[in-house]
C-alpha cells in the first residue's frame, strides 16, 4: 500500500516539475527570440551609409562615467539602472542598436525594451570593447 501511495504522489509531482522547468526554459528561450543578437561588425554596416543607416536609436546602457570615456557617435545614454524610467524617451516603431562594456546588460536591456512592446531590437556582441577591439571609431 506505502508504495503505491508514493508512486500516486511522486508521478505527478514529477510531471509537474518537468513541466515548469520546460515551461521557464521555453519562455526564456522565446524572449531571447524576440530581439536579434548582431555582431560589432554586423552592428557598423547596419548603422553605415551603404545601409541607408538604418538604425534609428543607438543606445548605450553604460554608466555615465564609462560613455564619458569613449561611446559611439550619436550613441544616446541611458544606463541599464533608470532604463524602465527613461522607456518613454525611446518611440516604438524605432529599430534600436543597444550597447554595453561586452554585452551583458545590453542583453538584459533588449529583453526589458522587447518586453515593452519594441519590436526592432539589436543586441551588440562583444559591445564597446569589441567596436575598439575592431578599430571602429568611438568618441572620447
Amino acid at each position: 500500500m506505502r508504495k503505491l501511495l508514493n508512486r500516486k504522489i511522486i508521478f505527478p509531482v514529477t510531471i509537474c516539475m518537468v513541466v515548469l522547468t520546460s515551461g521557464f526554459s521555453v519562455s526564456k528561450l522565446f524572449a531571447r527570440e524576440i530581439f536579434n543578437n548582431v555582431s560589432v561588425s554586423e552592428a557598423k554596416y547596419m548603422m553605415s551609409e551603404q545601409n541607408n543607416n538604418k538604425v534609428d536609436f543607438v543606445l548605450d546602457v553604460r554608466t555615465g562615467e564609462e560613455y564619458a570615456r569613449s561611446h559611439i557617435e550619436g550613441a544616446v545614454l541611458i544606463p541599464i539602472m533608470i532604463l524602465t524610467e527613461k522607456m518613454h524617451e525611446i518611440q516604438t516603431g524605432q529599430s534600436i542598436l543597444v550597447y554595453c562594456h561586452n554585452g551583458n546588460r545590453s542583453e538584459v536591456a533588449c529583453e526589458l525594451l522587447t518586453s515593452r512592446g519594441h519590436k526592432y531590437v539589436f543586441n551588440m556582441l562583444g559591445g564597446i570593447e569589441s567596436w575598439i577591439e575592431k578599430g571602429y571609431d568611438v568618441v572620447e
